[in-house]
């Protein structure tokens, strides 16, 4: 309870922040619309010579890039310029002072500061969601597309438990730009279906560092797919990275011995 009122507190400090700079809002809409629109525009493209990407129609495809973007935005609005910033907190000595705060290490580390500017992105992903029905051959089942985006809170912990784990090795390297762009680019293989990966990289990319399925799996949902009990799966995964990150942030906290 004593975290989720540290939460709360944090949202509020940060949505004042937004409140002082709105032009930041209409500037993110517009960046996220014109990222949105070359992605679809490739989609167009590739669509354009092929009937179908490893079994996928092109609104099914839309669908994943749809709710791809759903998870990168709150990703985007809760913890991702945090864990970007990790390196940095860490070489200026801002770090030791939130760790001598009577609150969770990680909750003030990674969900201190946020981009509610982010909820513009918000529209443009729920414009995407529309274009992407539109192009689907039968209608989606409104039960079945919450189920999805129900579905996407698990993937927002998954994914932030990889950051995490991730992060949690600068407290090993003093040049962190490595993992800076590694966190920026991890997340770019969910952003299609997730059949299109096989053989052993498949397999890598499903089961051991569980990527593929953080927007192919609620897109299945949504659309009725067979999917093989992938979904109870990752929901196990979740559970199981998210106390691994925990565990090794633990342990690198051990590590850490200041910025000096």
């Amino acid at each position: 309870m004593k975290d989720i009122a540290i939460f709360y507190q944090l949202c509020v400090m940060n949505i004042k922040q937004l409140l002082a700079y709105r032009a930041s809002f209409w500037i993110t809409f517009v960046l996220m619309a014109g990222w949105a629109f070359a992605y679809i525009i490739f989609v167009e493209v590739l669509f354009g010579h092929i009937n179908s990407l490893a079994g996928w129609s092109k609104g099914g495809t839309l669908l994943v890039l749809a709710y791809y973007y759903l998870f990168q935005n709150i990703s985007d609005i809760f913890y991702k310029d945090n864990f970007e910033e990790f390196g940095e907190l860490m070489r200026r000595g801002e770090l030791d002072f939130r760790l001598t705060k009577p609150a969770s290490s990680r909750l003030l580390t990674f969900l201190y500061h946020m981009r509610f500017d982010q909820c513009a992105s918000l529209i443009v992903t729920a414009g995407l969601f529309m274009y992407a029905f539109s192009e689907l051959e039968t209608p989606v089942s409104i039960i079945l597309f919450i189920a999805g985006m129900l579905y996407t809170v698990l993937s927002v912990l998954l994914y932030f438990s990889v950051l995490s784990i991730l992060s949690t090795f600068a407290f090993w390297v003093q040049k962190s730009d490595t993992f800076r762009v590694l966190i920026w680019n991890v997340s770019q293989v969910a952003r299609y279906p997730r059949h299109i990966y096989t053989g052993i990289l498949g397999k890598i990319l499903t089961f051991v560092i569980p990527l593929t399925g953080l927007a192919s799996i609620p897109a299945e949902i949504a659309l009725k797919m067979h999917t093989n009990g992938l979904p109870l799966l990752y929901a196990g995964l979740t559970v199981f990275f998210y106390l691994l990150s925990l565990l090794f942030w633990q342990y690198g906290l051990k590590k850490y011995s200041s910025a000096g």
